[in-house]
C-alpha cells in the first residue's frame, strides 16, 4: 500500500512539473541545414516578440465580443455651414491607425495565432473525465431464487501527457511561428494604410495648389478680355482678338470648375482611406515637402461648393495700359516653395529594408513553421509517455467498493511507415517552397528600394529645373504681355505665353507631389512608416 502512495505522489509531482514548464517556450534542437547555400537568419523568436507587443499590441481592454458596427458621418450638402478642424497629415495617419477595419481584423488575426498557441499547449495538460453509473439488475428463474439488486456507481480519474519526444514541442513552436508571422502581416498592412492616407492628403494639396493656378489664369483672362473689349472699342484691337480673349476666359473657368471637382473628389478620397466617422468637415496643413498653401485656402475648402471668383482688380501702367502680369510675382507659385532633399544613402536604404520589411520577417517565420512542421511529422514514429490516476466508488444494496488506481505507460499508437514517408518528402517540398517564396521576395526588395530610390533621386534634380522654367515662363508672358500692349505682337503670342506660364507652374506642382510619392513609397519599401 505504501509502495502505491509512493508511486501515486511520483505521477501528481510529475503532472505538476509539466504543467509548469510546458507554457514557457520551448526550444527545438539545432535545426538540420536546408539544401540552400546561403546563411540562415535566426531571428530571436523571444526578442521580436517583446518588440512587436511593444509597438502593435500596447495592453489595452477587454474587447466586446460583438463588434459595432461603423459610424458614418453626415452627408455635407453645404460646406459654408459645416464645422471644420484642422487636420496634418500626422493627424490623418493617427485617425486611421485608430479606425481602419482592415487594421483591427489583422488584429484579430493576431488573436486567433495565439489562440493556437494555447490550443496546442493543452496536449500538456491534464485531462479529466468523470462518469455516473447506475445498474439494475434482476435474476429470475425455475431454479434460483429471483433477486433484484440496483447498483450506483462514479468515477473519477485524470490523465497527462508526461512527453512525446518532442511531437507537441514542434506543433506549438509552428503556432509561435505563425503568430509572429501574422504580427508581421499586421505590420504591413499598417505601411500599407500609413501609404495610402499620405498618398491622398497630397492629392488634396496638389489640388488646392492646381487651384491657385487656375484661378489666377481666369483672373488674367478676365483682365486681359476687358482690355482687348476696352482697345476694340477704341479702334485699336480687331474683333477676333475680343472673340479668342472671350473663347480663353470660358476655357479658364471650365478648367477651374474642374480643378475644384478634382479637389472636392481628392477629399472625399482621403475621408476614405481615413475611415472618417465625425460629423465635423477638416481642413489641410501644409508639409514639410509640399508646402504650397496660402492663407486662403481654408476659405476655399470652407466655401467649396459656393466659391465665386472676385473680380480683379486692374492694374494699368504709366500709359494708361492694362498690364496683366502686374502682381503675379507676389503670388507665384513657387515664391515661398522651400525644398529639402532626403538624406539617406542607397547602401543605407537597402540594409534598412532587409532588416525591418514586416513581409519578409512574415515569410522568413513562414519557413520556421514548415520546418517545425516537418519535424512534427518526422516525429509521429516516437512513443508516448503517459500517467492516469483513477478513482472509483461503486454502492450496492447491501455493499459497496471504493478502488484507486495509478498507471504510467509508454506506447505507440497507430502508425503508417508508408503514409508518413510520403508525408516526410511532401513537408520537405512545402519546405523548399517557403524558402524559394523567401529568397524571391529579398531579391525583390533589394531591388525595388534600389528602383524607388533612384526614381526619388531624379524627381530631386528636376524640381529645381522646372522652377527654373516657371521663372522664365513667367519672364516670357511679362514681355508678351508689354509688347502687346503697344502693338509689337499678336493675340496668339500673348496667349502661347501666357499657356506657357501656366502650364510650366502645373507641372512644377505635379513634380513635387511625384516626388512625395516617391519619397513615400521608398519609405514604404524600406519598410519605414
Amino acid at each position: 500500500m505504501k509502495s502505491c502512495i509512493k508511486f501515486l505522489c511520483f505521477i501528481l509531482l510529475c503532472v505538476f512539473v509539466n504543467s509548469q514548464t510546458v507554457f514557457a517556450i520551448e526550444n527545438t534542437k539545432e535545426k538540420k541545414k536546408n539544401i540552400f547555400t546561403f546563411a540562415k537568419e535566426k531571428i530571436k523568436l523571444g526578442a521580436d516578440k517583446i518588440k512587436i507587443k511593444k509597438t502593435q499590441k500596447p495592453k489595452k481592454e477587454k474587447k466586446k465580443a460583438r463588434v459595432s458596427e461603423i459610424k458614418l458621418p453626415q452627408v455635407f450638402e453645404n460646406s459654408a455651414n459645416n464645422k471644420f478642424k484642422i487636420m496634418t497629415v500626422e493627424d490623418c495617419v493617427s485617425y486611421t491607425l485608430q479606425h481602419n477595419p482592415n487594421l483591427q481584423v489583422s488584429e484579430s488575426k493576431i488573436n486567433v495565432e495565439e489562440y493556437g498557441i494555447n490550443i496546442q499547449r493543452a496536449s500538456y495538460a491534464p485531462r479529466f473525465n468523470a462518469r455516473v453509473n447506475y445498474g439494475h439488475n434482476t435474476n429470475n428463474g425455475s431454479r434460483i431464487i429471483n433477486s433484484h439488486e440496483n447498483s450506483l456507481g462514479v468515477n473519477l480519474g485524470v490523465s497527462e501527457l508526461i512527453w512525446d519526444f518532442g511531437k507537441t514541442t514542434a506543433k506549438i513552436n509552428m503556432s509561435k511561428y505563425k503568430t509572429l508571422a501574422v504580427e508581421y502581416d499586421h505590420e504591413t498592412a499598417i505601411l500599407n494604410a500609413i501609404y495610402d492616407v499620405k498618398i491622398n492628403y497630397f492629392k488634396v494639396l496638389a489640388s488646392l495648389a492646381n487651384i491657385d493656378v487656375l484661378e489666377e489664369n481666369v483672373n488674367i483672362n478676365t483682365l486681359n478680355y476687358d482690355r482687348v473689349k476696352a482697345m476694340y472699342e477704341e479702334g485699336l484691337k480687331s474683333k477676333i482678338d475680343m472673340v479668342n480673349a472671350e473663347v480663353n476666359l470660358t476655357d479658364a473657368k471650365i478648367k477651374l470648375t474642374e480643378g475644384q471637382n478634382t479637389l472636392e473628389a481628392s477629399l472625399i478620397d482621403l475621408k476614405n482611406s481615413m475611415y472618417w466617422e465625425e460629423d465635423v468637415d477638416f481642413l489641410v496643413q501644409n508639409t514639410e515637402e509640399f508646402n504650397f498653401l496660402k492663407p486662403n485656402y481654408n476659405e476655399k475648402i470652407e466655401n467649396l461648393e459656393n466659391f465665386e471668383l472676385k473680380k480683379p482688380e486692374a492694374i494699368k501702367d504709366e500709359e494708361g495700359l492694362i498690364t496683366l502680369s502686374a502682381g503675379i510675382e507676389r503670388k507665384n507659385i513657387i515664391k515661398d516653395y522651400a525644398f529639402k532633399p532626403f538624406e539617406i544613402t542607397k547602401k543605407d536604404a537597402v540594409q534598412k529594408a532587409l532588416t525591418q520589411r514586416p513581409d519578409l520577417k512574415s515569410l522568413k517565420m513562414l519557413t520556421d513553421v514548415q520546418e517545425e512542421s516537418l519535424a512534427a511529422v518526422k516525429k509521429q514514429y516516437a512513443p508516448e509517455i503517459t500517467a492516469d490516476l483513477n478513482w472509483g466508488y461503486t454502492k450496492n444494496e447491501d455493499t459497496y467498493s471504493i478502488t484507486l488506481t495509478v498507471g504510467a505507460g509508454v506506447g505507440l499508437g497507430s502508425v503508417n511507415p508508408y503514409k508518413i514517408h510520403h508525408e516526410i518528402k511532401q513537408g520537405e517540398e512545402y519546405l523548399n517552397i517557403a524558402y524559394h517564396n523567401y529568397n524571391t521576395s529579398k531579391a525583390d526588395i533589394f531591388w525595388e528600394v534600389q528602383a524607388n530610390y533612384v526614381n526619388m533621386r531624379q524627381l530631386e534634380k528636376k524640381i529645381p529645373l522646372m522652377n527654373e522654367k516657371v521663372k522664365a515662363t513667367l519672364e516670357n508672358f511679362e514681355l508678351a504681355d508689354g509688347r502687346y500692349n503697344v502693338g509689337l505682337n499678336n493675340y496668339i503670342e500673348l496667349q502661347d505665353a501666357l499657356t506657357n506660364y501656366n502650364n510650366s507652374q502645373r507641372n512644377f506642382i505635379e513634380a513635387v507631389f511625384n516626388y512625395n510619392v516617391a519619397r513615400e513609397k521608398l519609405l514604404k519599401s524600406m519598410g519605414v512608416r
